[in-house]
């Protein structure tokens, strides 16, 4: 099996949401010597915006997202645990992250999360539905170096302006960086956030570049 073949099976397997799969993939693309970035970004990644897209057109509905979502999660906690067998990588810092209050929406923060604890950030996951007083509250208690807010649906710009307003008036000074397809420079702008992502990989550039990392 080629690397694209491999790349197109795991990406295939999250689609449809079979968990078990999505490991066995996972573990014969590092097996095959695929790079970790390449798995993620043409596998995982691919496979979560496929299934997104299929979610906002009406293709795919809640229970076809949260299978989708369980396949994700099982991929990336497999990748991970093959990279903290590899190396001990010193933190680089904590960020906190989680999808705003309203929106259960879990696919992209999830491969962000996983991809920054890849890269050696420590990441706390505050979930989905989260209000903004339970942000606070964690940023609060931990001091994180960079809060992402993540969220699908049009209505989740509100919740982001609220707890971006909230967190600004507690004086918490922690970069902060929205995530989801529906967002826009102007959104951006709207929310008070210091940038936004479309997608995962995107996301964890930027907020490389947001901590000139």
């Amino acid at each position: 099996m080629n690397e694209e073949e491999s790349l197109e099976k795991l990406k295939n397997a999250i689609l449809r949401g079979d968990s078990n799969k999505a490991i066995q993939f996972v573990n014969e693309s590092i097996k095959t010597g695929i790079e970790v970035k390449e798995i993620l970004n043409r596998a995982i990644l691919k496979g979560a915006e496929e299934a997104g897209n299929l979610y906002e057109s009406d293709e795919y509905f809640l229970p076809d997202l949260l299978m989708t979502g369980d396949a994700i999660n099982a991929a990336t906690e497999t990748l991970k645990n093959s990279l903290n067998g590899k190396s001990e990588i010193q933190s680089k810092g904590t960020i906190l992250i989680g999808t705003v209050e309203g929106d259960i929406h879990d696919i992209g923060k999830s491969l962000v999360v996983s991809l920054l604890q890849g890269q050696g950030f420590d990441v706390v996951d505050l979930g989905s539905d989260v209000p903004p007083e339970e942000f606070l509250r964690k940023a609060k208690e931990i001091n994180p170096i960079l809060i992402g807010l993540s969220g699908l649906m049009t209505m989740s710009i509100s919740k982001m302006v609220e707890t971006v307003n909230l967190l600004k008036s507690e004086n918490i000074q922690s970069r902060i960086i929205i995530g989801g397809g529906i967002l826009s420079k102007q959104s951006c702008e709207m929310v008070g956030a210091d940038d936004f992502a479309k997608d995962g990989w995107e996301g964890v550039k930027k907020i490389n570049k947001l901590l000139r990392i």
